[in-house]
């Protein structure tokens, strides 16, 4: 593929990701290394760190997988882990929603009464 017409990742289609693929699978895996490198810069040192840890722990698991269902797979459970598993986005909210409600209603979080003013509690 001709370099001035190199475009980035992000600016193809799906299919032109998979033509891309078929021609040029060396231009198409570096395209999608410099995606995921720039996918990680945050805003912060700290940030970056984090993501690019994440990243390298997606790709471990992701070694695993003999084809690319398998791959598939391992994303899929990756994502409900992070959304519906014990420690997920959801259950942080919950627990957070729990919290928010119980300490306006005036228990602690053992579910003791508590005499909390909702002023107070907003302070």
């Amino acid at each position: 593929m001709n370099p001035e017409s190199r475009m980035p990742f992000s600016f193809y289609t799906p299919e032109g990701l998979r033509e891309l693929h078929r021609k040029d699978p060396n231009l198409f895996t570096e395209l999608a290394e410099e995606a995921i490198r720039q996918a990680c810069i945050g805003r912060t040192p700290e940030q970056t760190v984090k993501r690019q840890q994440m990243q390298w722990i997606i790709e471990g698991q992701l070694r695993k997988a003999k084809t690319p269902l398998g791959r598939m797979h391992i994303m899929e459970n990756i994502f409900y882990s992070q959304v519906y598993g014990d420690e997920g986005q959801l259950a942080r909210l919950m627990t957070g929603c729990t919290e928010f409600i119980r300490s306006v209603r005036g228990k602690d979080l053992s579910g003791q009464d508590k005499a909390v003013r909702l002023e107070d509690a907003l302070q």
